[in-house]
């Protein structure tokens, strides 16, 4: 069987998710840039979840956030299914929108180091994918440096999907990541470190003869095109991101136990005890098939 899902209230994550044959379903435009910002507003706010970054690239978001509950999954699902529906109707796409048979990716930040890091690189998404300049000048939804300290990013109800009922108008609220006591220390860590960053990558692409694709050139993308880069397959996905040896040990010691507490319980639910207490943080065999988990 697959590794079970580990979800525990208060942690941060990265999270990612695919369209279908990396088509650039979510290409950049204002209705699509709408669309994801109340949909994301929406499920953000239906299961408190905190969100720090986000972007959304032509084949691919990213959000940094914290599930403050527990719900990552149900917050994931829903946010989905919803932005799925939009895409279908803005780009008149009759097939599945997001990859299937691969879940979304949720790695799990062990600190303040490794929360910079991956608000960075979502941050710089564009940039290092060669597409602009700068982050301020991605076309697409994005939280930088500017919105973050801001706070927020607004949207109206999309013409799609959506009836009457659901709100006229929502916000995504950027929050300063909980490992962070104060937010003017955490924009300035995160400003410099973004300084740093798109320097280098600058520098890299001049020193591989690459320009950038520009804003004009992503907005006249087909939806139905495919990067022409070869897909990587059966490559590595990380449930942790630990940048300090320290921390590496320390989070596969902990996924470990629980991997193992859960094989252990699972063995003994399936035997049919169903009074076998599950490790803290267990997820599906919980909320879909009423076992019982530690606190």
């Amino acid at each position: 069987m697959t590794f079970p899902r580990r979800v525990l209230p208060g942690r941060t994550y990265l999270v990612t998710r695919r369209c279908i044959g990396r088509r650039f379903l979510l290409r950049p435009d204002d209705s699509l840039n709408n669309a994801f910002l109340y949909c994301l507003a929406l499920a953000a706010n239906k299961h408190s979840i905190a969100v720090h970054a986000l972007c959304a690239m032509s084949n691919h978001y990213h959000l940094v956030v914290t599930d403050t509950e527990a719900v990552l999954p149900d917050f994931m699902a829903w946010l989905n299914r919803q932005l799925a529906m939009c895409v279908k109707r803005l780009r008149r796409w009759d097939e599945v929108v997001w990859e299937p048979n691969v879940a979304y990716s949720a790695v799990e930040l062990g600190g303040p180091s490794e929360v910079l890091d991956k608000v960075a690189y979502v941050v710089l998404n564009p940039v290092s994918a060669a597409l602009v300049r700068s982050p301020d000048r991605w076309p697409g939804a994005l939280s930088t440096l500017g919105t973050l300290q801001r706070g927020a990013l607004d949207a109206t109800r999309p013409a799609v999907w959506f009836n009457d009922k659901a709100p006229e108008t929502a916000s995504v609220e950027l929050s300063v990541p909980p490992c962070f006591s104060e937010q003017a220390g955490y924009v300035h860590a995160l400003e410099a470190l973004l300084t740093d960053r798109l320097s280098q990558l600058r520098t890299e692409l001049r020193g591989q003869g690459r320009g950038y694709l520009g804003r004009i050139r992503v907005h006249r993308t087909a939806v139905t095109d495919q990067p022409k880069t070869k897909k990587q397959r059966f490559g590595r996905s990380p449930t942790f991101s630990a940048l300090t040896r320290q921390a590496w040990r320390a989070a596969v010691q902990g996924l470990r136990a629980f991997r193992l507490a859960y094989r252990a319980a699972y063995r003994a639910w399936r035997s049919g005890e169903r009074s076998v207490e599950f490790p803290a943080g267990t997820w599906w065999v919980v909320r879909c098939a009423g076992a019982t988990a530690a606190t």
